[in-house]
């Protein structure tokens, strides 16, 4: 996954500097995990609510086997 950040701020042009960077699969899981680990599970269901199209969201027993239908938070 390619991105931009800003990473500083040039005064005296006054405009931000940017870079562009890959990052990998493990790096990626670990930024998500984090994201998500710093959130309740309030924050986090209305995170998903607001921001995964129904279609994506599948509730999952870890007692039973295989994914259930989509659910509504």
């Amino acid at each position: 996954m390619k991105i931009r950040k800003s990473i500083g701020y040039l005064v005296t042009e006054q405009r931000e500097m940017e870079v562009d960077f890959i990052l990998d699969e493990t790096q990626i899981l670990e930024i998500v995990n984090t994201f998500f680990c710093e959130m309740n599970y309030e924050e986090r269901k209305q995170w998903i609510h607001d921001n995964v199209p129904e279609p994506n969201v599948v509730l999952v027993d870890i007692n039973e086997e295989g994914d259930y239908p989509p659910f509504s938070l």
